[in-house]
């Protein structure tokens, strides 16, 4: 009778005092490796009033006049720079269009009134990492000896690396 007592608590014991040192020693770890990548972006965007992306300016005897459109842009990029430009050169036309980044909410720089051509000129520079805005102001100005006229122009404002 005693074997066959031994017999049940021969694997009782086993199972009680081996069984934890195995499953510990058969314990796994794992380990991940997680990249996170973000990529480059640079995004620009113009507002006008009531949504419009365009602006109809008058110009009054003085040759003077203001418009206001709201520019926007996000960016996770370093070094940014705003840019404008006309499809008008210069020599086609009447008026001499300024344009001046205002009410400035960004960590560039505004370069004050800037002459729109079919050159691209920096309007801000110094953007880095951001969600950005100012509104615009134009100003513009006849050309002397030139008879009543009108100038349509199609301005691209452009964000890119400086």
């Amino acid at each position: 009778m005693m074997k066959r007592w031994l017999l049940y608590i021969a694997p009782l014991g086993v199972f009680l005092f081996c069984l934890p040192k195995y499953a510990l020693a058969s314990s796994a770890t794992v380990t991940q490796v997680v990249t996170i990548r973000v990529e480059p972006f640079a995004v620009i965007s113009l507002v006008g009033t009531g949504g419009e992306s365009w602006t109809w300016l008058v110009v009054d005897s003085e040759g003077i006049t203001t418009g206001s459109q709201e520019l926007t842009w996000t960016t996770n990029l370093e070094g940014i720079r705003i840019t404008v430009q006309s499809n008008l050169a210069t020599d086609k036309q009447d008026y001499i269009l300024r344009v001046r980044a205002v009410e400035l909410n960004s960590t560039g720089t505004s370069k004050g009134w800037v002459i729109i051509n079919d050159e691209p000129s920096n309007l801000i520079t110094g953007i880095i990492r951001e969600i950005g805005g100012c509104c615009l102001e134009y100003k513009a100005s006849p050309k002397t000896n030139v008879k009543a006229s009108h100038d349509e122009h199609i301005i691209t404002y452009t964000i890119a690396e400086q």
